[in-house]
Order: structure tokens, then sequence, then C-alpha cells
């Protein structure tokens, strides 16, 4: 029988939008570092040398810890982003179920919390 991975990490600091990331001016369109910022802070603690990506489907459950702005939403693709460029799962196509919600705190507080479960289909043998 195969042991599906549950994997938990713990990021500080408040989860940008990825969608509010582009801006314009000077007559050209530019991204906003604060997307790339977040995810090579999230490196430092996800990222694990040697640990193979999970290749299946998995579950994503996430808590927002932060200030009343911004969109849930937005935040989730974020995450996506993160888990994948940190290695943590091979494309964000896997993720067969999401559950997030965010709680109310002082913006100096702010950090997410992320519980990453792979899906393991259990077979039945006659016999």
């Amino acid at each position: 029988m195969t042991t599906a991975q549950n994997l938990n990490f713990e990021i500080p600091g408040k989860c940008p939008s990825k969608k509010n990331m582009w801006h314009t001016g000077h007559g050209r369109i530019y991204a906003d570092s604060a997307v790339e910022d977040y995810v090579n802070l999230s490196w430092g603690y996800i990222y694990k040398p040697g640990r193979k990506p999970i290749l299946g489907p998995v579950s994503l459950d996430v808590c927002f810890l932060m200030d009343d702005k911004g969109d849930l939403d937005n935040k989730i693709s974020t995450i996506c982003d993160v888990l994948q460029k940190c290695k943590v799962i091979e494309n964000d196509r896997q993720i067969r179920r999401i559950n997030a919600r965010r709680e109310k705190v002082k913006t100096k507080e702010s950090k997410t919390f992320i519980n990453l479960v792979e899906v393991v289909a259990i077979k039945k043998f006659n016999g």
C-alpha cells in the first residue's frame, strides 16, 4: 500500500495577489515584483533539496492570516504557483480540491499556512 504524502508549510508575510501584479507606466506593461519576491521568500520555507515533486493529484488547504484587503481567489493563484516553483508539485493542474479561508490579523502578523495532501486511490481486489 502506498502512503500518501502530507506536507505542511508556514510562510511569514502577506501573500500578494497574482492577478494584480501587472502595472502600466511610461508606455509599457511591467510586472510588480511582489509576487516574485514572495516566491523567493517561500523557497526558503518550502524547498527541500532531494525531495521529488508529487506527480499525482493533491488536495490543498490554505489559511491566510492577513488584513481585509485583497481577494482570496487571487491569493490562491499565487500559492499554486509557489508550490510548483518550489518543486513540491510538478504542475498546479494536479490540484483537485482547494479549501481556503482568510482570518483577519494585523498586517505585521500576516502569514500563510499550507497543507498539501497527496490523493491516493485505494483499489479493492476480489479474492
